[in-house]
Parts: C-alpha cells; sequence; structure tokens
C-alpha cells in the first residue's frame, strides 16, 4: 500500500520546489483569493481529498506495483540459493553377472551471484528507482491538479445554485406579477395579451428551474466522484464572499517570460527519456561476456575397482563462470535503435510540450488580464442596475410604468449580479490553473471567514 511515510516524502519534495518558484518568479497569491478561504465546507472536502478520492485510491495501487518491479530488480543482482534431492533405483545388467539392483540418493546444494553485467542489472534496478520516483511525484502533481479541479467544480456548483435560487425568486415574483396583472384586467387597466405575456415568463421561469436542478444535481455527482465527499452541501455564500465578490481588487501581475516551465506530462517525459538511456546499457551489454559467481555441493557415487561396491563422494565446488553470447541474429542492436528512436521522439515531444505550455501561460494570463476588466465592468453595471431597480419602483407607483418595465429592471439587476459572482468564480478557477502551470503549491487549508 502506498505508506504515510512515501507520501510525506513526495509531498515534501513539491512543496520545497513549489516555494523556490515562489522566490524565482516573485507571484504570491494572497490566502483570500483563495476559494477555501471562503468556504468551510470545502477545507473539509480538501482535507480528506487523499482518503476519499478515488482517483488518488488508483494512485496507490501503482506505486505498490512499481515497488514491488524494485524488488525483483534488484534481486536479479543479488543470491540465488537452491536445494536439490534425488533418489534412483538402479538395476544394471553386468557381463557374465546377475542383475544387480541398488537404491541411492543424491543431495545437491547451489549459489550463484551475478558479478559483472556491464551495468545492465543496475541499469534494470535504475528503472525501477525512476518509475518509483515519477510515481512519487506524480502522486503530488495529480493530488494538485485534482484540488484544483475540486475547487473550480465547487465553485461551479456554488454559481449553480445562486442561480437557481435567483431563478426561484425570479419565479415568485413573475407569480405575483401573473396575478396583478390579473387584478388588473378585472378592472379593465390591462388587456388579455398582457396577461398572456406574464404566464408566458411564469412558464419560462419555471422551466428555467427545471433545467438547473438537473445541471445542479450533474455537478453534485461529479463533485462526489472527483472528491469522494458524499456529504450535503449547504453551497451558501458567505456575506464575506459577497463583499469579496463586489469589491475586491485583483492587482496581481502574471509573469509570462518564464525561464524553465513543467508540469506532470513533461516530467513524466523526462523520466521516459532517463529510462530510455537505461535501456540502451541494457542493448548494450547483450553480447558482453557476464561473469557470475558460482558455488556448490553436490554429493555423487563412483564404483570401485572390485566392481561390486561403490562410494559416495561429497564435492564442494567455487568458483566463477563466464558466459558470452556471441551472436543474436541482431537482436541486441534492433534493441539499442528501438531506444534510441524513443529517446529521440520524447526530447522532439518535450520541446513541443514546451512551447504549447508557454502558449497556454499567455493564453491564461491574457484571460486573466480580460476577467478582471470584466469584473471591474460587471461591478459598474451592478450599480447602475441598483439604481434603476430603484427609479423603477418609484416610476411604478406613480403609474409611469407597466409592471413588465419593473420586472425587467429586477430580472437585469439579478442577472447582473449573477454574472459577477460568476466572473469572479472563473477568475479564481483561472488563477488556480496558471499556479499548476508554473507549479506552484496551492494546496493550502485557511481558517474561512464567517
Amino acid at each position: 500500500m502506498f505508506h504515510c511515510g512515501d507520501l510525506k516524502k513526495a509531498y515534501l519534495f513539491f512543496f520545497l520546489n513549489s516555494f523556490i518558484s515562489l522566490d524565482f518568479f516573485g507571484f504570491e497569491i494572497p490566502n483570500n483569493e483563495r476559494p477555501e478561504f471562503f468556504f468551510e465546507e470545502l477545507v473539509q472536502v480538501l482535507e480528506k481529498l487523499n482518503d476519499r478520492s478515488p482517483i488518488l485510491k488508483n494512485k496507490e495501487f501503482d506505486l505498490d506495483i512499481a515497488q514491488a518491479n524494485q524488488v525483483i530488480a534488484k534481486s536479479e543482482q543479488g543470491f540465488k540459493f537452491g536445494l536439490k534431492v534425488s533418489g534412483q533405483s538402479i538395476h544394471e545388467d553386468r557381463p557374465s553377472e546377475d542383475f544387480y539392483h541398488r537404491y541411492r540418493t543424491f543431495n545437491q546444494a547451489y549459489l550463484t551471484k551475478p558479478i559483472f553485467h556491464w551495468g545492465a542489472l543496475k541499469a534494470r534496478e535504475q528503472i525501477a528507482n525512476l518509475n518509483i520516483s515519477w510515481i512519487e511525484d506524480s502522486f503530488s502533481v495529480q493530488r494538485r491538479t485534482l484540488a484544483g479541479e475540486v475547487r473550480g467544480v465547487f465553485l461551479k456548483l456554488i454559481a449553480l445554485n445562486y442561480r437557481s435560487l435567483m431563478a426561484i425568486e425570479q419565479l415568485r415574483i413573475a407569480t405575483q406579477y401573473v396575478d396583478t396583472i390579473e387584478k388588473r384586467l378585472e378592472l379593465n387597466l390591462s388587456t388579455p395579451l398582457a396577461l398572456e405575456e406574464a404566464r408566458v415568463e411564469q412558464l419560462n421561469r419555471e422551466i428555467t428551474i427545471a433545467e438547473l436542478r438537473t445541471s445542479l444535481e450533474r455537478s453534485r455527482s461529479y463533485f462526489v466522484s472527483l472528491s469522494g465527499y458524499n456529504k450535503p452541501l449547504s453551497l451558501k455564500i458567505t456575506k464575506v464572499f459577497w463583499e469579496f465578490s463586489k469589491s475586491h481588487n485583483f492587482n496581481q501581475e502574471f509573469p509570462i517570460l518564464i525561464g524553465s516551465l513543467s508540469n506532470i506530462e513533461i516530467n513524466r517525459l523526462q523520466t521516459q527519456v532517463e529510462i530510455e538511456d537505461e535501456h540502451i546499457k541494457i542493448a548494450e551489454a547483450e553480447l558482453k561476456p557476464k561473469i557470475n559467481l558460482t558455488g556448490a555441493y553436490f554429493q555423487d557415487q563412483v564404483d570401485l575397482a572390485e566392481g561390486r561396491s561403490s562410494l559416495d563422494r561429497n564435492n564442494f565446488l567455487v568458483g566463477l563462470e563466464a558466459s558470452w553470447s556471441i551472436w543474436d541474429s541482431h537482436k541486441s542492436t534492433g534493441q539499442k535503435k528501438i531506444a534510441l528512436a524513443k529517446k529521440l521522439k520524447l526530447e522532439n515531444t518535450i520541446e513541443s510540450q514546451n512551447r504549447e505550455l508557454r502558449d497556454k501561460v499567455r493564453s491564461v494570463v491574457s484571460e486573466l488580464k480580460s476577467l478582471k476588466e470584466r469584473i471591474m465592468l460587471g461591478r459598474k453595471l451592478i450599480s447602475v442596475a441598483e439604481n434603476r431597480l430603484e427609479k423603477s419602483k418609484i416610476e411604478l407607483q406613480m403609474d409611469r410604468i407597466s409592471p413588465a418595465d419593473h420586472f425587467s429592471a429586477r430580472v437585469a439587476l439579478d442577472q447582473s449580479q449573477l454574472q459577477n459572482l460568476e466572473a469572479v468564480c472563473h477568475f479564481m478557477v483561472l488563477l488556480d490553473q496558471y499556479e499548476q502551470i508554473v507549479m506552484f503549491e496551492t494546496f493550502i487549508n485557511y481558517p474561512n471567514s464567517k
């Protein structure tokens, strides 16, 4: 199983590297811009992510397999000890004599150990070590990536839940609006067409609520499959988060010209390059002489000179054994060519991945800057919508506008608040993705605000 010590070692390595990155790029995200700062439920989910997530549990099995392969690779360099016992019933037809029958047993013990294999056995062990190191590092990165995805889905749930609550409130207002139109129609102050339009609006709100419930349940199920957290979520937006979404100033600068980038895929490719180097060593050693230490104890029997008796002998053997495959029909040559070709292909892929990663950084930074502008404009829109709603209340009381116009003003305000909330959530998700690209550590639990 994946032991706690292995996890701590892998996580500590990633954590230290993250602080090096922070110093190198001079970039640090304030704690109060992380989703878990505002939502206690998210803190609880992230704290138990290791134990609950099915995705991370699969990584534990990968480590078990890699550790077993390491044991196999090490065993090829060690001593091999064996025993052999045999029993025989012998019937001999000797010239000018009767058949001779006797029983005999032989015991044998042998010991072997590779001495010099031109680095091939060490290469196999190094391949196993590289696979273990990769899995331990990838566990930390996978945990970081999964934490980011969990944050993103949680924020999506927050926005969907708010949209659903807003739709329910709009349905309530639409229902009141239908009742108002019906009363006004009885007094000949409205028209049948206005009533039908109000009912259409009411039905549209009901349809919207049904669709939002479906989306919300689908997102909840996905959240559970990612995190393994199956307790009910309240998805309540705290007062502090509302204030944050309405007034917080996102003033970070995001570096684009980065000296070196890395991610889980590039790290995997670099590990594969090192593994192919070891495969080249193995292939080159195939047609070279190999030396092993051998030792044995065995019994045998020899006939004595008089011919009717035999002598049991105990033999001890210690020595060196050299084996040399002279010709293998180009098998080892082909293996070396395959390893070299794979290595060159992997190195070319790493270059492509680096270019794509840099392009992704530029794209994410550009989108973050656009979202910052969008959030600032959205806040101005909320202010305008609030003023419009206040004026529409006065105009409605003075009978200068219709209830439909007032309802439209209310919907416009709700929509502007929703769009701003979604933009802020999207910004936080993108910020988390940016951290993942440049290998920043953000899996930290912060005290949430009440």
